[in-house]
């Protein structure tokens, strides 16, 4: 028996990572994937798995890596090839030299998992790469071994890639993380799946162990287009690990609101998050681009986010109020990521944001329209807890961030708003309408404003073509029934 003491474990090397290449897996994984173990990479048909690995194999081709792809019972290798030249990330000139393309299911029928074994160590032998591939393993099962068969093969396998030093991943059109030997004897188990709502479905994947890293557990979403696959890890799963806290500032930022900036004593602070909440057509969005207007005047990098009107079409209504952003737009002061709340990922969507946030050091947003963001959130009772990352996460890059908020106007002289998320606000402002002797005016208030002092009174709105304006507190007003 060997006895291990601390000077002797202090003499073990850390496994190293083998990085994907594969963007944000990397993330999921905790760096990577450690190298030379045994993987396993499951889910039904069409999910991804063969894309998922070939572009990881052909990433670490292009970096001088060999690769070895055996198939079992799967596609041709042609339509293998035929199929992966669509993506950006094949290369022709790989195949052949830095990856092979071989057929091993003639040994598994001719000699089971004996045979199957031998041809695999003689072809590492010969091949000596640094990453193989195994598509198809479900065949292995399906071939129906015995239980203790089956994992003393799967032993057996893992060592022999460890020794090889062999990452290597097989690939099974299975699902579920369930006490079979593939399951348990491997080092790793990912499953790409789908998640179906209504008419839309959405690609997803989940690391269910990982051994020698920590991972991010649960399940995070991805997308197949022409560079590969593109995984988004779960932002309340990233939000949670992060160490960064968000800072107090004591700056405070204008409206660019002359009258407005006044009542509230310089305006919010710096790093701090604003709702402007409020009946269709009294003004958010406008206070929102007055607010990004005066920080591009003073010369900071802006962002615009929005769901209902297009990049084109808030230039020109910001324009109809004397608000000429087209200057700062094209010079690239200030951005807009526009998207239809139709089938988003709210997740790529957030990862689009912060990464425009930190690469142009954006200290204002303006996210014009938390209902449309609440809509692209499609697991129920998500939503919640998604906003409260994505605003922790502006908040620790001290973004000031504006979101404006609709509160339909259903008659009976009352107003409906969702107000589940107020809390996640430091700051709350209310526009709506209000009857002053027989007209519909336009009415601004405070509902909360922390850590400054502030004009509590409901002040009169003005719109024209030179923007908004404050004029004097209501008076002899008819207020609708705020209902929360």
């Amino acid at each position: 028996m060997t006895t291990f003491t601390s000077s002797t474990a202090g003499t073990v090397a850390r496994i190293p990572l083998l990085r994907t290449g594969v963007d944000g897996f990397d993330r999921i994984l905790g760096g990577g994937f450690p190298a030379h173990s045994l993987y396993l990479i499951q889910g039904l048909a069409g999910s991804g798995k063969t894309t998922l690995a070939c572009q990881i194999g052909f990433q670490h081709a292009l970096q001088g890596k060999k690769v070895l792809i055996l198939t079992l019972i799967a596609e041709t290798h042609g339509k293998m090839l035929n199929h992966l030249s669509s993506f950006s990330f094949f290369d022709e000139r790989l195949v052949g030299d830095r990856i092979v393309f071989l057929g091993a299911y003639s040994d598994l029928l001719k000699g089971g998992l004996r045979e199957l074994l031998k041809s695999i160590a003689g072809t590492l032998a010969e091949q000596r790469p640094d990453i193989m591939i195994i598509d198809g393993f479900r065949t292995v099962r399906d071939a129906k071994p015995s239980d203790v068969a089956l994992s003393e093969f799967m032993l057996s396998l893992n060592s022999l890639v460890s020794t090889m030093e062999c990452t290597t991943f097989l690939l099974s059109p299975t699902e579920g993380n369930v006490a079979d030997s593939e399951n348990t004897l491997v080092d790793g188990l990912i499953e790409l799946s789908q998640y179906e709502q209504g008419l839309q479905l959405i690609r997803e994947i989940k690391v269910f162990k990982l051994r020698g890293s920590k991972h991010l557990l649960g399940r995070h979403v991805f997308e197949v287009g022409e560079n590969g696959i593109a995984i988004y890890p779960r932002l309340e799963a990233v939000s949670s690990l992060s160490a960064a806290t968000p800072s107090v500032s004591h700056q405070r930022l204008g409206f660019g609101i002359e009258g407005w900036d006044h009542l509230t004593h310089g305006g919010v602070a710096r790093g701090s998050t604003t709702a402007l909440l409020g009946n269709p057509g009294v003004g958010k969005t406008l206070m929102g681009l007055h607010f990004i207007y005066d920080g591009l005047r003073r010369g900071e990098h802006c962002l615009i986010t929005g769901f209902y009107e297009s990049p084109q079409r808030l230039i020109e209504k910001a324009a109809n109020v004397g608000i000429d952003l087209k200057p700062y737009y094209d010079s690239g002061a200030l951005q807009l990521i526009w998207h239809p709340p139709l089938e988003v990922l709210v997740d790529a969507l957030a990862h689009d944001v912060l990464s425009n946030v930190e690469r142009r050091s954006v200290s204002r947003l303006l996210v014009d329209g938390l209902d449309g963001l609440r809509e692209v959130v499609l697991h129920e009772g998500r939503a919640r807890s998604f906003l409260a990352a994505f605003v922790n996460e502006l908040r620790c890059r001290n973004v000031t961030t504006f979101f404006t908020q609709e509160l339909p106007y259903f008659g009976q002289g009352q107003l409906h708003g969702d107000m589940s998320a107020s809390m996640l606000f430091e700051n709350i402002i209310l526009l709506r309408y209000v009857d002053v002797k027989g007209i519909n005016r336009r009415q601004i208030g405070v509902l909360k404003l922390r850590e400054n002092s502030y004009d509590a009174a409901n002040h009169i709105l003005l719109i024209s073509d030179s923007g908004m304006s404050i004029e004097g507190a209501v008076s002899g007003a008819v207020v609708p029934t705020l209902a929360l």
